[in-house]
């Protein structure tokens, strides 16, 4: 059995992971997901505020 930081292979049906890391691995990639979405969000909003500026100058 391995230890709760040890590395464990989710296809291994012979050494399943311990609830704790299965606990661990959700947080990470909630982590994970909120830092890209903020990231995605950043870019789209810098995206945004270049098309409205373009926008802008061209109708003036």
């Amino acid at each position: 059995m391995t230890t709760q930081n040890e590395h464990f292979d989710l296809n291994d049906i012979q050494n399943e992971p311990t609830d704790q890391q299965l606990e661990a691995l959700m947080q990470s990639v909630a982590v994970e997901a909120a830092l890209r979405a903020e990231q995605a969000r950043i870019a789209l909003m810098q995206r945004l505020r270049e098309d409205l500026a373009l926008a802008d100058r061209q109708s003036a």
